[in-house]
């Protein structure tokens, strides 16, 4: 259906936070993650831009290699849409969880790029 957000890892969420305020971007919601261990926060630019800012307190969780920098797409159908994704070669690197804002899948395509697939 389209692009819900860009996310990566910063060092310290209201440091990272005060940074791209500079840039137009400001705090949508702002979250504590229970697994992995994380603080998270949405912010946005008058456009509906959003980037997702992770930091990881659990820095040792397995997913984090695939939080830490993704590019997340909304779908109608995760499971279709995730199976669409396995049978083009894509492998699952985090399975169908329900999270706190939506339902999400991580995989990573032919390329290495992780890609959050997720469902409101």
């Amino acid at each position: 259906k389209g692009l819900i957000h860009i996310g990566f890892e910063v060092e310290d969420i209201q440091p990272a936070i005060d940074f791209y305020e500079q840039f137009g971007f400001g705090l949508k919601k702002k979250f504590d993650k229970q697994e992995p261990q994380a603080k998270v926060a949405h912010i946005v630019n008058s456009g509906g831009e959003v980037f997702e800012l992770w930091q990881f307190i659990d820095k040792d969780h397995p997913h984090v290699k695939f939080i830490r920098k993704h590019t997340a797409f909304e779908s109608s159908n995760i499971e279709e849409d995730v199976q669409n994704l396995l049978n083009q070669g894509c492998e699952l690197v985090i399975p169908i969880t329900k999270g706190v804002t939506l339902m999400y899948a991580f995989v990573k395509d032919k390329s290495g790029n992780i890609i959050e697939i997720g469902q409101r």
